[in-house]
């Protein structure tokens, strides 16, 4: 009998230690942002309609690891970074939520980057890749991605490395596209890093070596380059043709309750508000130098190229998506190979 009851309190305390440990599903959202106003809009959303979000802010490349990591059991609700091709690795794992409402008012680019099966939904877009060099030292910046290879760029060049970098992905698979897809465009990539290409951890790292001197021309996102020239003078933005678009997409994860949904439908509706687009400019850093999607949207901060003539090309994010590990693999072993 003794053994009897103390498996039956061995088993309750198994079954109270799984409640405890399991994650938590308090009330509110939890909201994972790689982008810097993240934590400042949903701040103003919890003050406006007393729904709650935990807002937790981290790099593009951690929050879509922490994803992956949590798997069907996501401690997360939303999550709202750079990269519609990211967004569809993800729901290509089974990790998203289908039918996000697509956000109102969109001008025809806004409409062209919607997800098919509504896994993801645009709120505005950078550039994957742009040119920025000191025209002191570089009088003749190139103009599109072939002249790269060129021995005028040799050993000049720096980018960042797409397997720390989340936003960089886009712009590789761009540069892929460019020459031929995948995996024709290998070649491409081969010639680079035979030209010299230069390797850093990210936007920051990339122009602190431009700054350094270190290279001579850095490419990094539209958003990184905006605001660095903004705060260093003397620096030149090239837009290379074509260049490739880079929405930043907010996704929901698979599972959530209908409560939730209905929530995080308002909050989707919240940050396309043109006050919310413009408070994501004022408080994003880096991030606020985005393109808005919504024709009553405020204009794009100073500094940012005119759209008008540039050749700007949008992703398959399906296609891509799905090739994001195999593509990012090869590259690491191409580059650390001697």
């Amino acid at each position: 009998m003794r053994k009897l009851i103390a498996a039956g309190f061995a088993a309750i305390i198994l079954v109270i230690a799984g409640v405890l440990l399991w994650p938590s599903s308090s009330p509110g959202l939890v909201l994972y942002s790689g982008l810097d106003y993240g934590p400042a809009v949903a701040a103003a959303f919890t003050k406006e309609t007393g729904i709650k979000i935990s807002a937790i802010r981290l790099s593009t490349g951690s929050l879509l690891a922490r994803i992956v990591a949590q798997g069907g059991h996501p401690d997360w609700d939303i999550g709202w970074f750079d990269g519609a091709t990211a967004a569809a690795a993800l729901d290509e794992k089974g990790l998203l939520a289908h039918a996000m409402p697509a956000p109102s008012n969109l001008t025809a680019t806004g409409q062209s980057l919607l997800s098919a099966d509504g896994a993801f939904a645009p709120t505005g877009f950078t550039l994957a890749g742009v040119f920025i060099s000191a025209p002191a030292r570089l009088a003749s910046p190139p103009t599109g991605w072939d002249a790269l290879r060129s021995a005028s760029y040799q050993g000049l060049v720096g980018m960042n490395d797409p397997s720390i970098s989340g936003p960089t992905y886009p712009m590789l698979a761009g540069m892929l596209a460019h020459a031929g897809g995948w995996p024709q465009g290998q070649a491409y990539v081969l010639a680079l890093k035979a030209n010299g290409l230069h390797m850093f951890d990210d936007n920051g790292a990339t122009l602190a070596a431009l700054k350094a001197q270190a290279i001579s021309l850095a490419i990094v996102q539209s958003s990184a380059a905006i605001y660095f020239a903004a705060h260093n003078p003397g620096y030149q933005i090239t837009v290379p043709s074509p260049a490739y678009v880079l929405p930043n997409v907010m996704v929901e994860a698979k599972g959530v309750s209908a409560a939730k949904r209905q929530e995080i439908a308002r909050f989707l509706a919240f940050v396309m508000r043109p006050d919310i687009q413009k408070l994501r400019q004022e408080k994003g850093g880096p991030d606020g130098n985005f393109w808005p999607i919504t024709n009553d949207a405020p204009a794009p901060l100073p500094g940012a190229p005119a759209l008008s003539g540039l050749n700007i090309v949008t992703l398959d994010p399906v296609l891509w998506g799905k090739l994001e590990t195999t593509v990012n693999g090869w590259f690491a072993q191409t580059m650390s190979a001697r």
